[in-house]
């Protein structure tokens, strides 16, 4: 009966191992095959979530003198004519 339940027991701690093994498998796999960036800048990128709050603050800054820049050439156009 001991060796049973130590049988058991080995059995248990080797499946949660594969099974830990499967899963950072999986999860490496989907961050290396995320987009067209190499590797270790993706896998960067998901390690430092404040990055794409950032990026997002730049994108918010472009849109805002993009419409800046188009209003003043619609002024400039005007006054022109």
């Amino acid at each position: 009966m001991e060796i049973s339940k130590t049988a058991i027991a080995a059995l248990l701690f080797i499946l949660l191992i594969v099974g830990i093994n499967v899963v950072m498998y999986g999860i490496v796999r989907g961050v290396m095959r995320g987009g067209k960036d190499d590797p270790l800048i993706s896998l960067m990128k998901s390690m430092n979530p404040a990055h794409k709050k950032k990026d997002d603050d730049m994108e918010e800054l472009r849109r805002a003198l993009d419409a800046l820049n188009k209003g003043k050439e619609k002024t400039n156009r005007e006054s022109e004519q």
